[in-house]
């Protein structure tokens, strides 16, 4: 069997960094000896005097790879660089060779153009670092091999990225925000640079025991005394993104490990959450943006971490350790989890009817597996057994045909609503309580949430209710995780949330009664007992922890850590003609401009910030129709919102490098240079989707010859390219290509906005008039987001596809700063009033404090200590789980939890969820939107296009200067 990509990339880091001598031949290997493969910066350096030393040589890739040793050399040096970005930035790397990469595109793209992989040398070997980053380290050997040191630079550019797309959305769910920061010390350590602090957070090992909350302690206290933080620095210590990233992480693991040592059932909420629930009482700071909940309180862990800093709480805990004592004492639960046992027989001795029960269950529930593992929804089922009259009332044996599909019959199964799936549920146990049919056996199950020390995940719960004496009325849940970014599907061992008194049962019978239920589960009908007992091998792990992986992805780790005993990688050519691809295929997915706050940022932009942000309005502007662009500048800035577009055309000039000329004097007359550009108003249409269908418009222009032989729509647009001098501002995509809400729109492209000048790249985020602004009619133009705004991710990205360009990426934003540094932007009073739009000065630094920012100086009592179970509080605790539609939506999530009662809607907390799952919610949340409200109405007192403020000013200063010189002349005539 040939080896895998993985296998033989491995066996080449492996002899590099052990020096051990490998079984096949590489080039220089004597040399390769003398490196200290260690992942050190040390490391790059000792590589770069090495291939410094190739150059010398005059040692070109052609060479190398002429022969298999040389080959060998290449791929394992290049992906000793890939493997450094990943083990540097602790995220997981894949390898792939051209086939699979190819393949992987073609997945992940439904437009095989766009997906296609130029088969040249350089696409051998793809490295996708993180789960979103791909990686092409062969293209950087043509650099080296010159002596030019690229290497750091690309280090730099990469980390910085890979940095970027680590970053935890606060907008997804809590229990996503909590999986995202605990995905950073999931290897046990911190790795991720971006985090505050990260050096003093280096020797905390992140296991999830208490000694690791002592060792949190140990850290902050360090930090405290190395910074001496007091009280009045709090507000100055939020406005960090870092800091408030140290907060979070730290947060997050004191919550969860707190929680699986007191072994009790939590679930995180967002502050929305709880608002909605409690009201104005329940204050809005950064220590209640995600909140611990608990049956009956709930628990505010990022407190213990800005408390033990700045002591802003005397009440409260100031150690993690502190905080996970308490929790052991006041809220330790009562989970039982029953894991699986390979041939182990029950052996408490049972009623044969709960035997028979169990069974049905196990069979039941490998129904259930079995979608699953096709990948088809999972229905709420129900299982009735019967009585056979010829065996004098036994049971007859399980027949699946008796397994019924809960599910309306009016909806196909792949469009099941919610509400669908809720009025089931309550059906199902309508079933259980009523029995119409008078079975002695009836098992139920349904897909749902349920809550575990380790926080909320999925499962799929099981109501088994026998109704001959003697009774059983039984419920367990099967948690599992879907497959996501870190782990493929992952099942979790049976757990019970409830109690003996609740059961009657003791643990042994539960115990007897879980090993025949997975005993049944297994030994299903053939053909399903195949695809369930794959699924299981495949899933199944016997401990609750988010982070161990799966049978399935330990084989994957396994088989990739094989040796090979020799190296037979596959290469392509190198095309000298053939154009590079991008070294970083960017995910457009990542960047959520919905979240985007740019008023705030244009309010609190600096002077410096205030002249990058305005546009220089040339004569030749002035005589163009885009002109009116310009007077919409300033409410673009004020009232627009920011959305992704695709550049259908442009002028041809904007596809090249500025020239020095432009460069060095931008306000000078120069050409006007636009494009026209696609996007979707509401911000919610895929790039993928924007990119189809600006080629398709394009392919249905250029295949007409003539605008009579076309629609009327396209032959209008036809026209307006063919005319260099129209515009055409917010015209409606051609209907008779595809009934979508896209518009089209000339903008003017102010060339300073582009991190490098020019258009890099096709997809730019444009700046469009939002619905919130309803002082005069939209007319439709648009703008590009001034670059220094964008996100860093995708601003290297922009930069990069420069340099395979060109072989340099243009980046102006350090030359625009070194011309403000010394003043060689400085511009004449002729110039500024050409200038857009006019800003007064910035007095942000003299505003009061935010409601966030006043409201976590004083902390009440309430955040101070955790909510008892009085009757009051019981009954707000109570409305933050009742009020189900409420939350679903702000947050998509589930807080109703199951009970087998006839009204499922009053329950508690620590049980499983009834409520279907949701999506999550295509809006903002109503408090973000009245914030970004704010800002706006703020902005207008800082944004102004007229003058005559500023005139009016001058006048007075005038009377004022004449009406002195008056008394001074008046004064000299008294005197004398």
């Amino acid at each position: 069997m040939k080896p895998t990509t993985a296998q033989q990339v491995n066996t080449l880091l492996y002899y590099l960094q052990t020096k051990q001598t490998p079984p096949f031949e590489i080039l220089f290997w004597e040399n390769l000896q003398k490196i200290d493969f260690d992942y050190s910066a040390n490391s790059l350096q000792q590589l770069s005097r090495f291939f410094a030393a190739m150059a010398k040589r005059h040692i070109q890739l052609p060479q190398l790879l002429a022969n298999q040793s040389g080959q060998a050399l290449v791929v394992a040096l290049a992906a000793y660089i890939a493997d450094y970005l990943a083990k540097t930035t602790g995220q997981p790397i894949a390898w792939y060779d051209y086939d699979r990469m190819s393949a992987q595109l073609a997945r992940q793209n439904k437009h095989p153009i766009q997906s296609q992989l130029p088969a040249d040398f350089y696409a051998s070997l793809t490295a996708r670092i993180g789960h979103k980053i791909y990686c092409q380290p062969l293209k950087l050997l043509p650099d080296l091999l010159q002596g030019k040191d690229v290497l750091p630079q690309f280090i730099a550019q990469m980390t910085q990225t890979l940095y970027q797309q680590s970053q935890v959305n606060l907008l997804q769910s809590p229990e996503a925000v909590c999986q995202g920061y605990l995905a950073k010390v999931k290897t046990g350590k911190l790795q991720d640079d971006a985090i505050a602090f990260s050096t003093y957070l280096a020797a905390v090992n992140f296991d999830h025991s208490r000694d690791s909350l002592v060792q949190i302690d140990e850290a902050l206290s360090a930090i405290q005394q190395a910074f001496g933080f007091t009280q009045a620095d709090y507000l100055d210590f939020l406005q960090d993104a870092s800091h408030q990233a140290f907060c979070y992480l730290l947060g997050f693991y004191i919550g969860v490990t707190s929680s699986r040592l007191a072994n009790v059932p939590v679930r995180w909420v967002s502050f929305a959450q709880m608002y909605d629930s409690l009201g104005e009482e329940f204050a809005e700071c950064l220590e209640h943006s995600f909140v611990l909940l608990f049956e009956d309180c709930y628990r505010t862990p990022m407190l213990v971490v800005t408390n033990r800093l700045f002591g802003l709480a005397s009440s409260f805990p100031t150690t993690a350790a502190e905080f996970a004592d308490i929790l052991q004492r006041q809220n330790a639960g009562h989970l039982a989890v029953y894991p699986y046992q390979d041939a182990v027989s029950a052996t408490a001795d049972l009623p044969a009817p709960w035997t028979s029960a169990m069974q049905a269950a196990g069979a039941l529930v490998a129904s259930v597996l079995s979608r699953l593992s096709q990948g088809e929804p999972i229905l709420p089922s129900v299982y009735q057994a019967h009585t056979s009259d010829n065996t004098g009332g036994e049971l007859t044996a399980f027949n699946p045909s008796n397994i019924k599909l809960l599910s309306p019959s009016h909806t196909d199964l792949d469009t099941v609503t919610a509400t669908d799936t809720d009025t089931l549920i309550d059906s199902l146990y309508q079933t259980l309580h009523q029995n119409p049919q008078l079975a002695p056996i009836i098992v139920g199950c349904f897909d749902s949430y349920t809550n575990l020390p380790m926080g909320r995940t999925e499962g799929v719960v099981i109501e088994i209710w026998v109704y001959e004496n003697p009774r059983l009325q039984l419920q367990l849940v099967l948690p599992y995780q879907s497959a996501n970014n870190w782990h493929s599907l992952k099942i979790y061992p049976l757990v019970s949330h409830q109690n003996g008194a609740q059961t009657a049962l003791t643990s042994e019978q539960i115990a007897a009664l879980t090993t025949h239920f997975y005993q049944a589960l297994l030994s299903t009908p053939s053909t399903q007992n195949t695809a369930v007992k794959t699924l299981w091998q495949d899933a199944y792990v016997n401990q609750l922890d988010s982070w161990v992986l799966p049978p399935k992805d330990q084989r994957i780790q396994q088989q990739n850590a094989q040796l090979v005993t020799h190296f037979d990688f596959a290469l392509l050519p190198i095309l000298d003609n053939q154009a590079n691809v991008n070294m970083a295929v960017f995910d457009y997915s990542s960047i959520d401009w919905r979240g985007f706050d740019l008023a705030k940022h244009i309010l609190q932009a600096s002077h410096h910030e205030q002249s990058y942000l305005q546009v220089y309005v040339s004569d030749n502007l002035i005589k163009d129709e885009l002109y009116r662009q310009v007077e919409a500048t300033e409410d673009l800035y004020r009232y627009g919102k920011v959305v992704w577009g695709v550049v259908i055309k442009s002028d041809a000039a904007l596809t090249e490098p500025m020239s020095e000329e432009e460069r060095d004097t931008p306000f000078a007359n120069h050409r006007v240079s636009c494009a026209d550009i696609l996007f979707d108003a509401s911000g919610q249409a895929r790039v993928e989707d924007l990119q189809a269908k600006a080629s398709q418009l394009m392919d249905a222009i250029g295949t007409v010859n003539q605008p009579p032989n076309a629609a009327p729509d396209v032959a209008f647009y036809q026209l307006h390219c063919q005319d260099d001098t129209s515009r055409v501002f917010n015209l409606a995509y051609p209907a008779s290509i595809a009934a979508t809400n896209y518009r089209i729109t000339t903008s003017w492209i102010w060339r300073r906005h582009l991190p490098n000048g020019m258009l890099s790249n096709s997809i730019v985020p444009i700046i469009i008039h939002t619905t919130a602004y309803q002082n005069k009619a939209e007319q439709g133009e648009i703008m590009v987001l001034p670059s220094q705004l964008w996100d860093k991710a995708y601003y290297h990205y922009w930069l990069s596809l420069a340099y395979e360009q060109f072989g340099q990426d243009y980046d102006l934003l350090p030359y625009i700063h070194w011309q403000q540094k010394y003043a060689q932007d400085s511009t004449d009073a002729a110039t500024q009033k050409r200038l857009w739009p006019k800003f007064k000065p910035n007095r942000a630094s003299n505003r009061a404090p935010s409601r966030e920012q006043s409201s976590a100086i004083v902390l009440s009592d309430k955040l101070e200590n955790p909510m008892s179970a009085t009757a009051k509080q019981q009954g707000s605790m109570q409305q933050a789980t009742i009020q189900q539609a409420t939350i679903q939506q702000t947050t998509g999530q589930k807080l109703a939890d199951v009970k087998p009662t006839l009204q499922p809607s009053i329950e508690s907390t620590s049980q499983v969820a009834q409520t279907p799952k949701a999506p999550p919610p295509a809006s903002l949340s109503n408090e973000l939107t009245q914030q970004l409200m704010n800002d706006k109405l703020r902005l207008q007192t800082q944004l102004s296009t007229k003058d005559t403020a500023k005139d009016k000013k001058l006048l007075v200063i005038a009377l004022g200067g004449m009406l002195v010189l008056i008394i001074l002349v008046i004064l000299v005539k008294i005197m004398r």
